[in-house]
């Protein structure tokens, strides 16, 4: 079975998305695209690129290019599954989402100065901001949902729902895409993302035109969108073109395994070392090599109780598949007057006394996932926090704290601006975005900043 077997429901929403078309304050791409081309890749000409052969590269790169995006997604999630990575997961989202004073995650914050004076606009907007996303969009729930899915898999997509029917009702709700499932094709030139859509059958070609796009769609294999009718927001790290999305956990990548690998070593160490082993000696008498081996086989097949060690659950089983431990020693012994002989062979218990890599590669897990030092356990990883800010010991903040506080503000913008274009676009649906004259320079919605202390 498949990765994409599981993901897809039986009930598709059919909003009409021509009712997107034009909305929003996407830039004429003419005024502004330059002359360059923003992907090496798709530059015609260069490489393997050119027009000749571009058919054979997209089926060999940018259909094989999703896949390796469906590997990536589901590496990312493995780790997110692991405590260490889980918890500051989990951190940066509830640091990304705290409530004001007035229990607000969102709140509306008007920029320009003539509009914040006139009452009744004002009140106005803060009406239709609360409608928005304290009724509809319920903020407090989508957007905990929203940065979490961000911090695992780099990227997150959510559709813009709207009344098909009377679209002045504005922005019903929105409604968070599985990443797996949706892909998108931009224009290089000027990097802007010109649809996006949903594929809805297993191992289906990604379009690679608008034309695709709609042929795809006639014949029932994806769902397509415009592309303001859909938010989306990523890491903003890319590989060779827009399409190759690296996301939080990346870097983390490399240590997150080579941890994994020495703690699992470190498990297997203690249990087979610690433990005392029994030597067996086994009276053979006068038998020969050969039978006397096969003798005491025998033996030990009747004596013997293997256990074995799984790294994936961290259980003992009685399987030998895996790698056996606590095995005895079975010795033949010939006739000398003596009778079969049991001796001990003494265990190391060591085996947790030197952990200096384990906590090398945790501390270079927790700097790739940028967590404050500090806030780990320094007296058992042996570690200690960065520099202090301040003078006295009630009011100083460590270094760490601030560069932490300062890489969520910096994510929390991206979600800043699809909000604010959410809710612009929400007020272009009821008509009071031209009314008022509104744009991103004079309202902007703000998440709540997080805490450094």
């Amino acid at each position: 079975m498949g990765i994409l077997d599981n993901i897809f429901g039986n009930d598709r929403v059919e909003e009409a998305i021509e009712q997107f078309k034009d909305k929003g304050e996407q830039p004429k791409p003419e005024t502004q695209r330059g002359e360059g081309w923003e992907s090496v890749i798709d530059i015609p000409g260069y490489g393997n690129v050119g027009l000749q052969s571009f058919n054979l590269f997209y089926d060999q790169y940018i259909n094989r290019a999703f896949k390796n995006e469906l590997e990536k997604l589901k590496t990312y999630r493995e780790m997110s599954l692991q405590p260490e990575v889980s918890d500051v997961i989990e951190d940066a989202v509830n640091e990304s989402t705290l409530e004001d004073s007035n229990g607000k995650v969102l709140t509306l914050d008007i920029l320009d100065k003539d509009l914040a004076t006139n009452e009744n606009i004002v009140n106005n907007l803060h009406k239709e901001f609360e409608e928005l996303f304290e009724r509809r969009v319920n903020s407090k729930e989508a957007i905990w949902d929203l940065l979490r899915t961000y911090y695992i898999d780099g990227r997150v997509f959510f559709e813009k729902v709207i009344d098909e029917k009377n679209p002045k009702k504005g922005i019903l709700s929105i409604k968070r895409l599985p990443s797996e499932t949706i892909d998108y094709i931009y224009d290089p030139f000027t990097g802007h993302i010109s649809a996006y859509f949903q594929y809805l059958k297993q191992n289906t070609k990604k379009p690679k035109t608008l034309e695709d796009v709609q042929k795809a769609q006639s014949k029932n294999e994806i769902i397509a969108f415009y592309p303001e009718q859909i938010g989306f927001v990523n890491y903003g790290i890319f590989g060779k073109t827009k399409y190759e999305i690296f996301g939080y956990l990346e870097k983390a990548k490399v240590p997150f395994n080579q941890l994994k690998l020495l703690e699992t070593s470190v498990i297997i160490y203690r249990i087979v070392r610690a433990p005392e082993r029994l030597v067996f000696r086994i009276d053979t008498g006068n038998m020969p090599r050969d039978k006397a081996l096969k003798y005491v086989e025998k033996i030990k097949q009747k004596m013997t109780k293997k256990q074995s060690y799984d790294p994936t659950t961290g259980q003992l089983s009685q399987e030998p598949e895996v790698l056996s431990i606590l095995e005895n020693y079975y010795m033949p012994q010939s006739a000398d007057g003596r009778g079969s002989q049991i001796d001990t062979v003494g265990g190391n218990s060591a085996g947790f006394s030197e952990l200096d890599d384990i906590y090398y590669f945790a501390k270079k897990l927790y700097r790739a996932l940028k967590y404050p030092a500090s806030r780990t356990s320094a007296a058992q990883e042996r570690r200690e926090g960065d520099i202090m800010f301040g003078g006295n010991s009630t009011g100083e903040i460590s270094r760490d704290e601030v560069k932490w506080a300062m890489f969520l503000e910096r994510n929390q913008k991206k979600f800043e601006d699809e909000f604010t274009d959410l809710f612009l676009m929400h007020l272009e649906f009821k008509g009071l975005k031209e009314q008022y004259g509104l744009n991103k320079k004079k309202i902007r919605a703000q998440l709540t900043p997080p805490s450094n202390y």
